[in-house]
């Protein structure tokens, strides 16, 4: 089954798992890259991973470098962590 991908939350189209591990790879690359000028409080979200609720299969993957403060993350974590899986990094 392919995986909806979505980069800064723009669809791309249907992919196959392997591509999407690609992708997931440089978008965890390119946060690395950001750390050193984050500040303290922040976080950089560089995935949201959705899974389907019955079969907690992987139905799609949105890939970016969103920089957000630590309440914006909580208000977003609280929507979306029923059904998605947010990766960040931070300081």
């Amino acid at each position: 089954m392919d995986i909806e991908l979505y980069i800064d939350s723009k669809f791309q189209g249907f992919f196959p798992l392997s591509v999407i591990e690609e992708h997931f790879d440089s978008a965890l690359h390119k946060a690395e890259e950001m750390l050193p000028e984050l500040e303290w409080d922040d976080i950089i979200l560089y995935a949201i991973l959705a899974y389907d609720e019955e079969t907690e299969a992987l139905i799609s993957a949105d890939l970016m470098c969103l920089c957000l403060s630590r309440y914006e993350y909580s208000k977003l974590y609280k929507k979306l962590s029923r059904r998605c899986r947010l990766f960040t990094l931070r300081k």
